[in-house]
């Protein structure tokens, strides 16, 4: 069994989903239209929505190999397992000029952890499915709201290969959910389908690897539409989500900084068709195995 950390410096969560908890942080009695417990389901970045509101957390996931998922060569398939046990807090401010004050107690605002587990199939050679579950509980800590975060989906990842060139076509459905300590419960259900493509960075090396340019790009339609309240009150519906990213990955081993690794390490940049939705990530791993 194997333990791979994950950690960003700056991490924040996707579709603004705790812009909604900047007011209720401020006044409890704010009606939430998309919950801050979805932080942890909504990957890492900095978010912006309608030039009104900054969203960032900071995270970090051990995960836990259990099995690796393999295709032989006599064509038996082994199901890969996968444990994960993300940690997510809120921050009403963030600074790199002031990292020990981003991080202190006082300016922390929302906690919440969501184990999960993640099961890889190889149907065949090029097509893998990846079926996922994770559930949770968060709370606020500058006030007395709390929530169970729950989701489950699949993802599909169907692989090519072009001489230098590797890529794969990625979708995913999934269905999201959270039951809230004060209010009703609410889901949605996103669909993505995307492209990522790895590169032969030229003959170049670190430790004996090859390294990789790793671009992905991928399209996100959410059934509902996600409400982001603004600090007047009014809801911004988002209806959909691009993300266009790019990251450095050794062929075969992890990216290790001091006690982490990562399997590949870069920057997405997100945004609606209404351009209303914009913010910047940070990219750890694959679309397929996130």
């Amino acid at each position: 069994m194997t333990t791979t950390h994950e950690k960003s410096l700056l991490t924040m969560c996707a579709l603004c989903v705790l812009l909604p908890v900047s007011g209720a942080w401020a006044q409890e009695s704010d009606i939430n239209s998309v919950h801050w417990a979805y932080s942890s389901y909504f990957g890492t970045g900095w978010y912006e929505v309608d030039g009104d509101r900054n969203v960032y957390v900071l995270s970090t996931t051990p995960r836990w190999e259990l099995r690796d998922p393999a295709f032989t060569a006599d064509g038996a398939r082994a199901i890969g397992v996968e444990l994960n046990f993300p940690i997510t807090a809120g921050v009403d401010t963030f600074s790199f000029d002031d990292i020990q004050g981003t991080v202190h107690p006082d300016n922390l605002a929302s906690f919440s952890v969501t184990p999960g587990i993640n099961i890889t199939i190889p149907v065949t050679r090029r097509w893998w499915l990846r079926p996922f579950a994770s559930v949770g509980w968060g709370t606020l800590l500058n006030g007395s709201g709390s929530a169970w975060t729950y989701w489950a989906g699949v993802r599909s990842r169907y692989a090519f290969q072009t001489g230098r060139l590797q890529w794969a076509l990625i979708n995913s459905l999934t269905y999201v959910g959270h039951t809230p300590s004060d209010g009703p419960s609410e889901d949605f259900q996103p669909m993505m389908a995307g492209l990522e493509l790895d590169h032969r960075l030229f003959d170049a090396q670190v430790d004996d690897e090859q390294l990789f340019l790793a671009w992905h790009g991928t399209y996100t339609s959410y059934e509902h539409e996600l409400d982001m309240k603004l600090r007047d009150g009014s809801p911004k519906p988002i209806t959909d989500q691009w993300e266009f990213g790019l990251a450095l990955r050794k062929q075969d081993k992890p990216i290790k900084i001091g006690w982490f690794s990562f399997d590949r390490l870069g920057l997405a940049y997100s945004f609606s068709s209404s351009g209303e939705l914009k913010g910047v990530s940070i990219v750890f791993r694959s679309v397929f195995d996130r």
